[in-house]
């Protein structure tokens, strides 16, 4: 018989794949096969080389803001480094974004400490990705044609991150029944840890409140901000390398529902998804959805390639060590 954990990974990973599917279906019945050739056969690999060079660019940045936030030095950037070149790796191997799984694990492994750091660093690394893509769409909102659609759809982002970051500093700073709570509801998943269940989120817990502290330095505001700008290029040269030259808020709309997209479950690789985030994000600037389709595609690729070069040999064996140890 199955049993129970795995039994709900096995529905998540498949309710993952059939929304991949979907999304496939919808971005694919808009296109034009002649379209979708000529769109790869005029492809600019100059602007792609570019392209990947500032995704790269981007992961190094953001293996540095996650250091920052947990409060490390320089000398162990390295193993941030490896862990976030194999997290990238993983999301496009396995599905339902298995890398932040193996981030994590990775991490631990590497800095030989327990997990309580690298889980709660990341969880606020993933705070600061939403603070980023809040504040792509309040830009979009104050510049763009499309301000009024991103309205509403700003505000219940807003209201969800605001949510969010409320109930992580009142289980940051709580005490007796706010940890009991949170114990008691997670401890059934956590009950195959080497660690028990209480004394993790104890752990946790006060780790969590420690790294809440130096959130909002300057030197972490400003790593945010060069991220943007790096993924702001990336996503330019990626639209030059189909001959669209857009308006300047162009790249920043295609990297918003990008992003929005990538926080859904899905196949390895965000399949289906990024091509249908793509058509729906170009559609406002009458871009076709064959483009937009080959569009999504080679940023796939690209990322794929990028990951496999900075992850290096011996990245697969790792991903799957840190996801056997996970389960």
């Amino acid at each position: 018989m199955i049993k129970s954990t795995h039994w709900k990974r096995f529905v998540i990973i498949v309710a993952g794949i059939v929304l991949s599917i979907v999304f496939l279906w919808l971005a694919l019945r808009q296109v034009d096969l002649a379209g979708l050739q000529s769109a790869f056969s005029s492809l600019r690999y100059f602007s792609i080389f570019w392209c990947a060079i500032l995704l790269a660019a981007g992961v190094v940045m953001r293996s540095v803001r996650w250091g920052t936030i947990a409060s490390q030095g320089w000398t162990e950037q390295a193993h941030f480094f490896r862990a976030s070149t194999l997290g990238v790796f993983s999301n496009l191997i396995f599905p339902i974004r298995a890398g932040e799984v193996v981030r994590v694990f990775t991490l631990a492994k590497l800095n030989g400490t327990s997990l309580t750091v690298p889980i709660a660093s990341a969880l606020l690394d993933r705070l600061a990705d939403l603070f980023m893509l809040l504040l792509a769409t309040l830009v979009l909102y104050c510049i763009s044609p499309i301000g009024s659609l991103l309205g509403s759809w700003m505000s219940t982002m807003l209201i969800v991150a605001f949510a969010i970051l409320v109930l992580v500093t009142l289980y940051a700073r709580s005490s007796g029944f706010g940890e009991v709570l949170v114990t008691s509801l997670l401890s059934r998943s956590l009950r195959r840890w080497p660690v028990p269940p209480d004394v993790f989120l104890s752990e946790f817990r006060k780790e969590l409140h420690h790294l809440l502290k130096g959130l909002f330095s300057l030197w972490l505001v400003s790593i945010v901000i060069v991220i943007m700008f790096i993924d702001y290029g990336a996503f330019t040269m990626l639209l030059d390398a189909f001959h669209l030259h857009l308006a300047p808020e162009a790249p920043l709309v295609l990297w918003v529902f990008l992003a929005a997209g990538s926080a859904l479950p899905s196949a390895p690789g965000y399949v289906g998804v990024y091509q249908v985030a793509a058509v729906w994000a170009l559609s406002f600037f009458a871009v076709p959805a064959s483009v937009c389709v080959a569009l999504a595609t080679i940023l796939q690729l690209t990322i794929l390639v990028v990951s496999v070069l900075m992850a290096g040999p011996g990245a697969w064996s790792m991903c799957r060590r840190a996801l056997n140890t996970s389960l």
